[in-house]
Order: C-alpha cells, then structure tokens, then sequence
C-alpha cells in the first residue's frame, strides 16, 4: 500500500499535506437531503404537469360537446395560460430527465391553450384600430343585471344616456324576484318610459331582450326555439324568458339593411339555483341547459347562413374563447376585437349571491371572464369597439362600437 505523495505549492515551496476526507459529516447529509428533495421536486412537477395537460386535453375534447363539460369549462381562459406558464418556469429547478419531461409536458399544455382559445388579443401588442370616421354607426350593448335591479332603473337610463348611441342592443330587461330561481322571471312592461328616455327610437322586444333603434326596424324574424313561441301566442313569460334567446331586428340604415341579433345565450350553470346537498337532479340539470343552448347557437347560425344583409351579432353569449360552444359562430362571423386594443379584453366577473359570500377569490371587482362578444358579417366594418365599465350597475362590461356599411 503506497501513500499518496505530497504536492508542492507553487507559491512557498512547501509540501502540501493530503487532505483526508472524512465520513458522516454534516455537509454531506445536507447534500443528500437536497439531491433527495430535487428528486421529489422533479417527480412531483412532472406529477403536477402530466395531470395539467390530462385536464386541458380532456377540456377541449369535452367542451360543447358533452353536458358536464361547464365544470370543466368554467376556469378563465388566461388560467390555462398562466397555470402551464408557471410550470414551465417551474421546470427550471428540476434536474436531469424530469426538467425535460416537465418542460416538454407543460409546453403541449400551454400551445394547446395558445391555439384553442387563450382569450388574449395578441394583435393588440402592434396594432392600433385608428380614429372613428365621421357619420359611423354607434353601438352599445349591455347586459343590464335584471334592469339595474341591485341599483335602479333611473341608474341604467343614466348610464345608456351617458353612452348615447344610434342602437341599444339590451339583455335581462327583465324583473327577478330572488330565491325563485329560474320561476323568478317577471315581464317588465314599461314602453311609455322607454319613448319618454329615447325619443324617436323603435323598439324591438321578445323575452329580456330589448332593442332600441335609431333607424326604422323593416322586419323582425324568428330565430331558433323562437319560432315556436311565435307559434303559441298564449306561451307564458316565464318560457319566453327561459327559451326567446336571441333577437333579430332588420334595420333600415340610409338605403341599406343591417340586420341585427341581440343575443343573450343560456347561462350553463347558475349557482344560485344549486344545493350540492340538496339531492338536486344535477345531470337533468345540466344536459337540459347544454340542449338549450345548442338549440339557440345552432338556430342562430342557420339563420346566419340564409340571410343575405350586413349583419351584426352582439350580447351576452355566456361561453368564453376556450369553449368549443362559439367554433360555429367563429367559422361564420368576425369577431369586433379587431378593432380592440385590449391585450386582456375582459367583460365579465363573477358576482356571488347571498348564500356564497365565503367566495372571495373570483368573487372580485375586476373581470376574469370575456362572455360578451360582438361580431360582424358582410361588408361592416368596425372602427372601435371597446368594453367600457358601467360603475358597478352590472356584472358585465358595456360593448361599445362604431361600425360604417
């Protein structure tokens, strides 16, 4: 057995004694604890990502197309960019394989929200919609939260006052009476009031729908499920209310015809209305709400592909970009956000009732959600469309656009 021989140092010449390693000591334990935790770290993110992507995958394959999917398509669409997002910076910190199957994993989860539906307007970052011409049409829609039941009717008439415009496009001028759920629904019949705030205005109702025009209304076409109420004039309000969803009104601009649909699309789920302990028929439930609203997309969109004018789609269509309920819509019609210049255009936030006031993570001031959409058909073109606050009378964002034939 020879020792290891002894080196000199090169700065005094003196024989450097081997240093001997020593066993058991506290350094080395705290490197085998942290080699252990980034092992587990890794496992656990790879975990974490392989479960992220299983969940948008099933999503976007459920989405539209079976009635449970509103569970599933209830996160913000800005949600399924920022959870895969974090996980990927996450990624960083792991070692060896599981950084690259972290990191490859939660890539296909983040192009997959990038390319089905991000809610994010990227054209936003380089583009500028310019000035509104002169003589544009001006636009607004809003949906009112039951006629500015939480504030007051005096309140929305202010506020589409302040907002003048040519058309009103309007939902839920309805009255709700809380704890009835979905047999709350109340006509509200107050035309005499309506030509005393606009006078000179045409108005178009069915249902909450309302539509205050400018411009004469030269016809006004069933579509969808509201065929067959026109059918039964004796149909009581309250299935007016629940199935009349979508509005067109024909108006006459200058010698043209822009027709115009007020659409306001079944709410998917309303959590005022459920008790999980309740024995509530869940299932009835939401396959019910699911039917209801193909009915109205799918009897919207056949009314689309017939008519021959300039058209404009606008409301509250209760879907966000990463639910596969607006893919017809999309196909046929363009969306108003191209002449947006919001990075994050956000329109709606959720509100909780009296029985969810522990909600404090989604139940905030700011909007998560875009479910109000405007869109256009033939030769309109829109100048400016923006959402605009309605200082707390709604939940909802208002719609305002300036559009030219």
């Amino acid at each position: 057995m020879t020792s290891e021989p002894a080196i000199a140092d090169p700065l005094t010449d003196e024989k450097a004694v081997p240093a001997t390693p020593r066993q058991g000591t506290g350094g080395s334990r705290l490197r085998r604890t942290g080699r252990l935790l980034r092992l587990w770290y890794g496992r656990a993110l790879v975990a974490a990502a392989g479960i992220w992507l299983l969940y948008a995958v099933v999503r976007w394959l459920a989405s539209g197309r079976w009635h449970w999917s509103i569970l599933l398509d209830a996160a913000p669409p800005l949600l399924l960019v920022c959870v895969p997002l974090v996980l990927l910076v996450a990624s960083a910190a792991a070692c060896g394989r599981r950084r690259l199957w972290a990191a490859g994993v939660t890539s296909a989860a983040l192009l997959l929200a990038l390319v089905t539906g991000s809610g994010v307007n990227w054209p936003a970052l380089w583009r500028d919609p310019g000035k509104v011409p002169p003589g544009a049409l001006h636009v607004v829609s809003l949906n009112t939260q039951y006629w500015g039941q939480a504030s007051s009717p005096e309140k929305v008439f202010s506020l589409l006052h302040r907002n003048k415009a040519d058309v009103y496009v309007l939902q839920e001028h309805v009255v709700w009476q809380p704890g009835l759920g979905e047999d709350g629904y109340r006509e509200l019949r107050d035309d005499a009031r309506l030509r005393a705030e606009f006078p000179g205005y045409h108005i178009a109702r069915r249902g909450e729908l309302l539509t205050l025009s400018r411009f004469p209304i030269v016809a006004q076409p069933p579509v969808g499920p509201g065929a067959e109420i026109d059918a039964d004039p004796g149909t009581p309000f309250s299935r007016v209310f629940a199935r009349d969803k979508v509005m067109r009104t024909d108006l006459q601009v200058g010698d043209r015809v822009l027709s115009l649909y007020n659409v306001h699309i079944t709410v998917p789920l309303a959590v005022d209305n459920l008790n999980l302990f309740s024995g509530y028929d869940f299932d009835s439930y939401f396959a019910r709400k699911f039917a209801w609203r193909q009915e109205e997309f799918r009897g919207l969109e056949r009314d689309l592909d017939r008519n021959p004018h300039p058209t404009l789609i606008a409301g509250d269509f209760n879907a966000t970009d990463a639910m596969r309920d607006m893919e017809g819509l999309k196909d046929r019609a363009d969306d108003a956000l191209r002449a947006n210049d919001d990075l994050l255009p956000l329109s709606w936030k959720f509100g909780a009732p009296a029985g969810f006031d522990w909600d404090s993570v989604f139940n905030r001031p700011l909007p998560l959600w875009r479910v109000d959409w405007a869109f256009t058909v033939g030769p309109v073109q829109v100048h400016r469309y923006d959402l605009r606050s309605t200082d707390g009378l709604s939940e909802h964002r208002l719609q305002d656009l300036w559009l030219s034939l």
